[in-house]
């Protein structure tokens, strides 16, 4: 399709993108999203706290930076988490008024779940539209775009 016969033809090129990830992205997270409650009960938020937890115990607050979500989103996932079994909270030695939250094994075993049931759909969704060089190219935009900005959202 050429930049004429585009819908967006009149656009900037940089901007007929942005606006195709952030379109694809919304389709990728629905899609995702779906699956991986239907194979395993959880949210991506679920798995996201998770995936940050695996590598660090962390206390609340970290873990809603890091989510990018309110301190009160951040109090429901690990609810949700905490009554699965797939994370526990505890005192945080340095500040009693703080609590640390860590992955159990469990949660381990359902990162695992979700990692198959996120790849399942991306494999379909995105995998085969794909070459490795375009993938490439793609998270080097990406990761020029978030380190860009996503201090300014913490």
């Amino acid at each position: 399709m050429t930049q004429e016969e585009h819908p967006l033809g009149d656009q900037p090129l940089w901007r007929q993108a942005a606006v195709h990830t952030l379109h694809s992205a919304l389709f990728l997270k629905a899609m995702v999203e779906d699956h991986l409650q239907g194979q395993t009960g959880l949210l991506l938020a679920d798995n996201e706290a998770m995936l940050n937890l695996a590598k660090e115990p962390l206390r609340m607050s970290d873990i809603a930076d890091r989510l990018i979500v309110s301190r009160g989103g951040t109090t429901k996932v690990i609810d949700r988490l905490e009554t699965l079994g797939y994370v526990r909270r505890l005192p945080d030695p340095e500040d009693r008024r703080a609590t640390i939250v860590e992955i159990t094994d469990a949660g381990r075993g359902a990162m695992a779940d979700a990692r198959v049931a996120i790849d399942e759909v991306l494999e379909v969704t995105w995998g085969k539209h794909a070459t490795d060089e375009e993938s490439v190219v793609v998270i080097e935009v990406m990761e020029r775009v978030l380190s860009d900005h996503l201090d300014d959202h913490r």
